[in-house]
């Protein structure tokens, strides 16, 4: 089993659980009673647990290593999608909802430490592309598979213990998976350039702004999981139809997570690849309110380009600023962290606006200014100033010459 195709199969279980909630929503309300808040929180809760989840990252890398952490947040997945083929309530669907926020927290917050540590990088960004790629495709068939599982067996929590297949088949892919001995296993002994702890990063200006960036970024994506299919069934398509414009949209969310990071492949800038990313964004956003009706596709498919590049680049910005992996890795941990908690706030903002107005209208505009602020944003992360802003002895290109002899 290669490593390449060892982290595509871990990248699909990462977002199945999410996608599949909300083309099922309608069902899962019905037989539990959920209210549109408390709904939001299948979304919102296990983003938040991603949050909260990647702080313990660099603690779980030195007591488990980085294989035998993955495996620990597949065997949460796990859990959390058995659980579903009996749940009736919804004590029990929030239940699983935090336990497979923990689960994909523990797998992002590792995983591109691993890539670093494993391609140059010139491959690692390209890698960045696929993972992110796969992170998004595993999303695009949750919304598309769930429903039709779900109408097929009769049953809605068909539809969503489903994956635990695809989670049991990664976790054996994994163990199977050939990493560097620095990503492999637990440090034995201190490196001689110890990671920073997330203290040590909650000081730092550059962190706080890579997370915020990075959560503002995924506010947009949580609220388009939990509430863009039932935006859409309130205008007459069925859970089917909804469900596959949902995946309509993590399809385009692959193509710009490959494209983008290839074309920014040989420069460290990716401020302009960035920006095109974010105007697709706005114009997909500008569609759902001026003219919802009128070209859905097109409009999704701006949503998801736009997404995609910004998840896939905005990882790799943050393993920019570092070249030694772990280092690097902490960084990406906590930007994931602190970014996460923020999106996990999106969906229930939206549905709390959702009842009080009965319009989702609102929050597509109120996603225009966020994305709007992050243009501006954006052209804060000059190259030259990463050291700097780190408060890092060497510059950004001597680091990256360095990566470039680890390969």
């Amino acid at each position: 089993m290669t490593l390449w195709l060892a982290i595509v199969a871990v990248g699909l279980t990462l977002r199945p659980t999410l996608t599949s909630i909300s083309p099922l929503l309608p069902q899962i309300r019905e037989a539990t009673g959920m209210t549109y808040p408390v709904a939001a929180l299948l979304t919102s809760l296990p983003v938040l647990a991603m949050g909260a989840g990647a702080f313990a990252a660099s603690g779980l890398t030195r007591r488990f290593g980085e294989r035998r952490g993955v495996l620990l947040g597949l065997a949460a997945l796990a859990l959390a999608c058995g659980v579903r083929f009996v749940a009736d309530d919804t004590v029990t669907m929030i239940a699983t909802a935090l336990a497979s926020g923990i689960g994909i927290a523990i797998i992002q917050a590792l995983l591109p430490g691993v890539v670093k540590a494993n391609y140059s990088a010139a491959r690692m960004t390209a890698m960045m592309g696929l993972y992110s790629a796969a992170l998004m495709g595993g999303g695009g068939l949750g919304a598309a598979a769930s429903p039709w599982a779900a109408s097929e067996a009769g049953d809605w929590r068909v539809g969503l213990g489903m994956w635990l297949v695809v989670v049991c088949a990664a976790a054996l892919a994994w163990w199977r998976a050939p990493l560097a001995r620095a990503a492999s296993s637990p440090s034995s002994t201190p490196s001689p350039s110890k990671a920073p702890s997330m203290l040590d990063l909650l000081r730092k200006h550059r962190a706080w702004t890579l997370a915020v960036y990075f959560g503002l970024i995924n506010c947009t994506y949580t609220t388009m999981v939990a509430w863009l299919p039932p935006f859409y069934q309130q205008r007459g398509m069925s859970a089917t139809q909804s469900g596959a414009l949902l995946a309509g949209l993590t399809a385009c969310q692959v193509v710009a997570a490959l494209m983008l990071p290839w074309l920014a492949r040989r420069h460290v800038d990716r401020r302009r690849w960035l920006t095109l990313a974010l105007v697709a964004t706005l114009g997909g956003l500008a569609g759902l309110v001026g003219a919802p009706d009128a070209a859905p596709w097109w409009w999704i498919g701006g949503i998801g380009f736009g997404l995609g590049g910004t998840f896939s680049l905005g990882l790799v910005l943050a393993l920019d600023h570092h070249a030694h992996p772990r280092h690097a890795a902490a960084l990406a941990a906590f930007m994931q962290g602190v970014g996460f908690c923020i999106a996990a706030l999106a969906p229930f903002a939206s549905g709390a606006v959702m009842a009080a107005t009965g319009s989702f209208t609102p929050s597509w505009i109120g996603l225009i200014v966020l994305n709007v602020a992050l243009i501006a944003l954006t052209w804060r992360f000059d190259p030259s100033g990463y050291a700097t802003a780190l408060g890092l002895s060497h510059g950004v290109h001597s680091a990256r010459e360095g990566h470039h002899q680890r390969a």
